[in-house]
């Protein structure tokens, strides 16, 4: 088949997720992929760089897993507030139609909705192409200006009321798009892929144990992600005095970087933490093994608010994938999918319960191996990728024959 993949990020920058996972899992499966992408968090080199309507192509893309390949597209756009999504949605339109003709396109994977959700469902429409869209957050939520927000809510209506069919990334994510109008029937859960031949216990740490300059009995928990303003760490930075008080060899490793990156530290140093927390920036994502192998026990502190509630974080799965226990918020995201401890996760509601629960798993051993045993078995029943694959594949191809099934029958009438 020859998938077009379709978002509003930027795919050669973006930290590594779900979507490069899916794309790259198509193309080990010999299927040809192509990807249209958006420069989301663009910046103006120089004061005459004001963007251009030129579409550049990246062949041979490959971020995820080795030996795979992605024809990235991305299209041009003023470099100028609200100009440049209303730019590049024309661009998109033109680059999309484009690409289904030259590409002579089966199936389009579509994650967006308000750069270039609607465009894709018209120009799939007019070329008797099917759209599969693929939920991983209640986008509307994600949009900070309150009129924006409304704005996408209504898009997403349209998208998901129009789609071929959606592949929720939990039960929560399935629950929400009916309630926005999507068929139930269309609706099927795609839970996320980890790549266990890369995410394993037992990963040599040894490189950033040395590079970092831990000792070989310090008790490490390790935090993996972009450092958003609701991450969390900020409240349990001035809980973790709580961990040491407990547990004195404790350290904490924060692996990653973002907007509150300054905050963070600006803690730490009120707190004395300075040889107690290390922030490394980002990191290569093929090292996130190797970094999270360090660790004694995992964390993600991220708060509960609206606009986190509904969402999965990938990491949890990397954690528990490389044979760690994780202590993590109750995020109803999380806990529709993984409604108990019994599979790798301890749940702390607020960032004292949170301190403490990391300080008793870093004080017993055995629990800690009951969980990780746990996790392990979940994670490769669950989201091992190669059975994530085999069903993204079915899925496509039954959307595939029913679209092609449904022309013949029209064109015989």
């Amino acid at each position: 088949m020859n998938v077009l993949f379709i978002h509003e990020v930027d795919w050669l920058n973006k930290v590594v997720f779900e979507i490069h996972n899916l794309a790259e899992i198509l193309s080990l499966r010999n299927h040809n992929v192509y990807a249209i992408d958006y420069e989301d968090s663009w910046k103006r080199n120089g004061g005459f760089d004001w963007g251009n309507l030129k579409t550049k192509d990246f062949p041979g893309v490959s971020r995820a897993l080795p030996g795979s390949s992605v024809y990235l597209r991305h299209p041009g756009f003023i470099k100028i507030p609200v100009l440049s999504r209303v730019s590049a949605a024309f661009t998109h339109y033109f680059e999309i139609r484009k690409t289904l003709k030259e590409k002579k396109i089966d199936v389009i994977m579509l994650y967006s909705v308000p750069t270039n959700g609607l465009q894709t469902l018209y120009l799939a429409k007019k070329t008797g192409v099917p759209v599969v869209f693929r939920s991983i957050d209640i986008l509307h939520r994600l949009v900070r200006n309150p009129i924006l927000s409304i704005i996408t809510r209504w898009l997403e209506k349209r998208v998901y009321k129009r789609a071929d069919a959606i592949l929720a990334i939990t039960p929560n994510h399935a629950r929400y798009v009916i309630s926005m109008g999507a068929d139930e029937k269309k609706v099927k859960l795609l839970p996320l892929p980890i790549d266990t031949t890369l995410f394993h216990p037992g990963v040599d740490c040894t490189e950033v144990s040395r590079k970092w300059r831990f000792g070989e009995k310090e008790r490490i928990v390790v935090f993996i992600g972009t450092l958003f303003e609701f991450s969390g760490l900020d409240t349990f930075l001035r809980s973790f005095p709580a961990v040491l008080k407990k547990v004195s060899d404790a350290k904490l490793l924060i692996v990653g970087d973002g907007p509150q990156r300054k905050k963070l530290e600006s803690i730490i140093k009120e707190l004395r933490l300075e040889k107690q927390v290390t922030i490394t920036g980002f990191q290569p994502y093929n090292t996130m093994p190797q970094y999270i192998s360090l660790a004694t026990v995992c964390i993600n502190t991220f708060t509960d608010n609206e606009r986190n509630r509904d969402i999965f974080p990938g990491k949890i799965i990397q954690y528990i994938a490389c044979g760690k226990a994780a202590v993590v918020t109750p995020l109803l995201g999380i806990t529709c999918l993984i409604p108990d401890e019994s599979k790798g996760l301890v749940y702390a509601s607020t960032p004292d319960e949170m301190a403490t629960k990391v300080a008793d798993l870093l004080a017993s051993d055995e629990r800690r191996r009951q969980l990780e045993q746990a996790g392990l078995d979940y994670v490769r029943q669950v989201h091992d990728q190669q059975k994530i694959g085999e069903q993204l594949d079915a899925e496509l191809q039954r959307v595939v024959n029913e679209n092609a099934a449904r022309a013949a029958l029209k064109t015989s009438n």
